[in-house]
This record gives C-alpha cells, structure tokens and sequence, in this order.
C-alpha cells in the first residue's frame, strides 16, 4: 500500500467519509447486481420511506445522485430537514450496500 493511499484513507476517517478507489466500486449497472439491490430495499422496508418504486415521499427517481454518496448514506445513514435515514453498515455487508445503491442509482436520474 503505498503512502499517499494510506493519507486519504486516514483523512477520510478523520472526516467522517468513505474514501474509495474507483476499483472499489462494482459495475453497478449489472442487472443481476441491480435485481439483488431491489430485494434488499424490498426486504429493508426502504419503500416505506421512499415508495416501493422509489417515488415515495422521499423520491430517488427525481435526483441526479453519485454512487459513492448513495453508499455512503446507506452504511452512514443521514439526517435532513428532521427526517433521519438510520445507518445499514451494522446490518448489511459492503457488497449489499453496493447491491443497493446500484438499484438506486438504476431508478435514479442519470447525468447527461
């Protein structure tokens, strides 16, 4: 590992945030990675917040969101305007939280 990784590494610790190699991030638009993700949110009552469809109260479908955000509120959790996402980093492995930000990133606006 060499010295610089390490620094970034650290310094994402130090700020509270995920720092992740882009070989780190699985192809997240691989259906069966995509099929997986949906189970989860299925399974997690995610829908309850944000609709089975994602168009719920707090809509995904609506965004243009970064993979690396959406994991990271995910294993994190998140706080905005009252409304508290609870942290999944306990409960699901990394490979599932990367499972679901590919099906959220698939129902999500993509950049142009």
């Amino acid at each position: 590992m060499t010295r610089g990784f390490v620094m970034v590494v650290v310094a994402g610790i130090l700020i509270g945030e995920v720092a992740f190699a882009e070989e780190d991030v699985p192809n997240l638009k691989d259906p069966k990675m995509i099929a997986a993700g949906h189970d989860l949110f299925l399974a997690k009552q995610c829908g309850h917040c944000h609709g089975v469809d994602g168009r719920g109260g707090i809509d995904l479908t609506q965004r243009e969101l970064d993979p690396k955000d959406i994991f990271q509120s995910i294993a994190d959790g998140r706080e905005k305007r009252g409304l508290r996402m609870p942290a999944w980093r306990d409960v699901l492995t990394d490979g599932e939280i990367w499972q679901a930000t590919a099906y959220v990133m698939s129902i999500s606006q993509q950049p142009k």
